[in-house]
């Protein structure tokens, strides 16, 4: 009985680490090779780099690559392949688009 309760137990750990996995795996992400940092993956949620929350990087013309409306105090960067839009003050990404799914 303990065998059996054992095996149950660590196929439902696999199961969990597999659909966690092929989750993260959807969601977009930008990796960065950061100078004295390393590489580091940012994602929804995180924050970025300092020089991303500079009006010198903003897009200004999000409605030509049929991006959304930045709210008061949010700008669309391009990083990569992705255009990500951040919050300006805290640096937050609020959310990240493929370049390519970009007014989908």
């Amino acid at each position: 009985m303990f065998s059996r309760h054992y095996l149950s137990s660590i196929a439902l750990a696999v199961l969990c680490a597999l659909g966690s996995a092929t989750y993260a795996a959807d969601e977009p992400s930008v990796t960065l090779d950061r100078p004295g940092a390393g590489m580091k993956e940012i994602k929804e949620g995180d924050n970025v780099p300092d020089q991303y929350q500079r009006d010198s990087l903003a897009i200004k013309d999000w409605d030509k690559r049929h991006l959304k409306v930045p709210q008061k105090n949010e700008q669309w960067v391009e990083i990569q392949d992705k255009y990500v839009l951040v919050d300006i003050p805290t640096g937050t990404i609020k959310e990240m688009i493929n370049k390519s799914d970009a007014g989908k």
